[in-house]
């Protein structure tokens, strides 16, 4: 840190559901938090956001800066660049391009708040002195409009390590500070010696649900009551990652995770609490989703040991038909206005 005096001065990169929630911790914790806003820009500009939560009762609140791009972040230094965009790997801008204009001295930590495998190391490689934590989240949110996020289950936790697991000291004191910020602030976080076994575990759900979600249009726990099959697809594309996670030597990817992760949906379903994953929250909305990122990543993973994952590459198949087809939309949309 540059002034252990000053208030930790954060840099937040996507101000969707998820960052908006971190938002409001870290500044409950006593953090400066400039916020670059997308879609949502103009109503938190002027109204800043409303969240409506269980956790944390119905408040109203803004960052102490907003911004449209962080082009306008001008000469300012942060102590944490938290990304919570989503991870669209081979797209252009890259993030390291988009991160390049802020990271201007070594001390700044880069906290990659993001879904999906293999994500870290295109921005290790341009930022190869900085701390890069990735972190895998839990925290049940979503954007209904401009502004409003809905948050109605107690779930939130930030699992964080560095990147790679034997980074400097010095990197991994960045990530237990940035852990203590946001327990300060509400949240539930904890440093991990192997953050890739968290995003292997997380992989888990996302690679069944995400998918299952998006190309039914339904809710965890709606899908699991449409038939008897349902609960049967789910576990087997999870019986494919702990076989790819086992053949490629990540740990602790075991029968008992799959069976913790699905109980969660097999709760929702029986408690009539499905939950729209973030990927059919795209769609809805008619925004890019993490194909590549989830899916795309771990079939290629696959494919390059010489390892079949037939479900996983039918939901890539298909999933990225669908990405095809809403971009051919968007782009027509736009010629037409």
């Amino acid at each position: 840190m540059t002034d252990q005096s000053a208030p930790p001065r954060v840099l937040l990169i996507g101000a969707g559901s998820i960052g908006a929630v971190y938002l409001y911790q870290l500044q409950q914790a006593g953090c400066d938090v400039t916020a670059v806003c997308r879609s949502n820009y103009a109503q938190v500009k002027e109204h800043g956001f409303k969240l409506l939560s269980l956790r944390y009762g119905n408040v109203t609140y803004r960052p102490n800066k907003t911004l449209s791009s962080v082009s306008e972040c001008g000469g300012e230094t942060f102590d944490f660049i938290l990304v919570c965009i989503k991870s669209f790997p081979g797209n252009r801008p890259s993030l390291p391009d988009i991160l390049a204009p802020v990271v201007r001295n070594k001390s700044t930590a880069i906290v990659l708040a993001q879904n999906g495998i293999m994500i870290e190391e295109e921005v290790a490689l341009a930022f190869p002195d900085n701390p890069i934590i990735s972190g895998v989240i839990y925290l049940p949110s979503v954007q209904t409009e401009p502004g409003t996020i809905e948050y109605h289950e107690m779930l939130n936790l930030l699992e964080l390590g560095t990147y790679p697991g034997d980074a400097p000291p010095e990197h991994h004191a960045a990530a237990v500070r940035f852990s203590e910020l946001m327990v300060k602030g509400g949240g539930n976080a904890k440093v991990l010696e192997n953050i890739q076994i968290a995003r292997w575990s997380k992989l888990l759900l996302n690679a069944a649900w995400n998918p299952i979600c998006a190309l039914t249009l339904c809710s965890d726990g709606d899908f699991l009551l449409s038939s008897e099959l349902a609960e049967e697809l789910a576990w087997e594309v999870m019986m494919e990652i702990i076989a790819l996670a086992a053949e490629i030597g990540i740990p602790d990817i075991t029968v008992e995770v799959a069976e913790s992760k699905l109980s969660i949906a097999k709760r929702r379903a029986k408690e009539g609490t499905g939950r729209e994953m973030s990927m059919l929250q795209d769609i809805r909305q008619g925004r890019p989703f993490e194909v590549e990122a989830i899916i795309g990543n771990t079939v290629r993973l696959g494919r390059h040991i010489g390892m079949k994952l037939p479900r996983l590459e039918t939901f890539y198949a298909l999933l990225k038909g669908r990405y095809e087809a809403q971009a051919k939309e968007r782009r027509q949309g736009s010629t037409s206005k």
